[in-house]
């Protein structure tokens, strides 16, 4: 059975992911001239996908997922202000870039069809996410703002899966698109942001290789992503 198969680690270099966008970070920094801010927030990224998969492990074998259970992640993004923007403008545009990650867990089911089930396997879905995007921002009132946003996110999607106590895990390389909304509201000195958006993953199906057992997935559809925090 799977027990019996000595699965490798696999680990990506995130480090060198996170290089190039702190030099983005850098170079989009704010300035006088092209006024901006930094959003921190909890993020919740609703990771439509599925692992369904059959195997020849002593026999053929089915893999299937259930019971997704969402945590709480994170963003941390960059908006700036086209440049020539004032303070007081009703209307502006604006670039964004940062970073946003999120986790799920599940239950990896795994059976012989016919024969036998056996116990599920805990397992989780791991993203981080770059997005760069625009926004289009209305001020109303001088407290509230809306601002649609559209965004180009480069992603890293990992599977782990745990068996006997140890984790074994590939990660996948993905392109998302993703639009939706964001909501601002200054309430004395805090400036509270929240929001939510779908995401569309290029190319459906998904396969993570554990010591060469192809493990494939698919999205069900876009994915939501909610999120809560303050602008500085």
């Amino acid at each position: 059975m799977i027990e019996g198969h000595a699965m490798k680690h696999r680990k990506l270099p995130y480090f060198f992911l996170i290089l190039p966008l702190l030099g983005i970070l850098t170079a989009n920094a704010q300035t006088p001239e092209q006024p901006g801010h930094l959003l921190l927030a909890a993020d919740v990224f609703d990771l439509n996908l599925d692992v369904a998969t059959t195997l020849d492990i002593d026999g053929e074998t089915n893999f299937f997922s259930s019971r997704h259970n969402r945590y709480a992640g994170g963003r941390i993004m960059i908006h700036n202000k086209r440049q020539g923007s004032q303070p007081d403008d009703t209307f502006y545009t604006g670039l964004f870039i940062g970073l946003m990650w999120g986790k799920s867990s599940f239950l990896l089911n795994w059976e012989e069809p016919g024969l036998q089930s056996f116990d599920p396997l805990d397992s989780t879905f791991t993203t981080f996410a770059f997005p760069i995007g625009f926004d289009f921002n209305l001020r109303l009132g001088g407290f509230l703002t809306l601002s649609p946003y559209v965004s180009t996110k480069f992603m890293t999607i990992k599977l782990n899966v745990e068996i006997l106590d140890e984790d074994y895990g590939d990660t996948a390389l993905k392109m998302g698109f993703d639009a939706g909304l964001k909501v601002a509201i200054k309430l004395g000195g805090i400036r509270l942001a929240g929001g939510a958006g779908l995401t569309h993953i290029m190319g459906e199906e998904i396969e993570f290789e554990l010591d060469d057992l192809p493990f494939k997935s698919k999205t069900g559809g876009s994915s939501t992503e909610y999120f809560l925090g303050v602008e500085l």
